[in-house]
């Protein structure tokens, strides 16, 4: 997996962590293994959203210390499996998500690079000011927040893509890329 870290995110995650290894994958693997992330602050709280490039599926993951950071890709795919749930998504695409998920975190080491979409920053720029805005709106404290649901309620909402004319709705296409990806192990 390759994910794209804003330059902010990169500084706080660990040495080892900043791996810039050459994967090369083609078609529905390449688009599958593409993730932004960025570290945002959400009532005094350190966390981390990850958008993946082609769906912009969200994924928030929160109170993210130093020591959360250096097993990153442990807790992303916690949430993100989890929240494939809690979006209604069929358990079998669950259990596919889940397995090329292990199986990228096995096989290859997840790359992080600073080479960053604006598009999809932009997204991410307003999932985490929606994200705070609610917070702030319903009088919520941070500590209230439902994991899961959270990352299921940011993707279910429309995302422009640039150059694209129609709105992109994240769980949906989350759902049509598993359909597609073939069946593993």
């Amino acid at each position: 997996m390759i994910i794209h870290c804003t330059k902010k995110l990169a500084s706080k995650l660990p040495e080892n962590t900043n791996k810039q290894n050459q994967q090369i994958a083609i078609g529905l693997l390449n688009e599958w293994q593409h993730w932004h992330a960025n570290i945002i602050t959400v009532q005094r709280k350190q966390c981390v959203i990850a958008v993946h490039d082609a769906t912009r599926y969200a994924v928030f993951v929160p109170n993210m210390t130093k020591k959360h950071l250096a097993e990153f890709e442990l807790h992303m795919q916690d949430v993100f499996i989890n929240s494939l749930i809690k979006a209604g998504v069929d358990i079998a695409l669950v259990d596919k998500a889940a397995r090329y998920f292990t199986q990228y975190s096995q096989q290859l080491d997840t790359q992080f690079d600073t080479q960053c979409n604006r598009s999809v920053q932009g997204t991410m720029r307003l999932m985490a000011e929606e994200l705070d805005w609610n917070l702030k709106h319903n009088g919520q404290h941070f500590d209230d927040i439902a994991l899961y649901s959270t990352s299921a309620w940011l993707s279910d909402r429309p995302c422009n893509i640039k150059g694209q004319k129609e709105c992109l709705w994240p769980i949906k296409a989350m759902t049509e890329l598993l359909t597609k990806l073939p069946k593993i192990g």
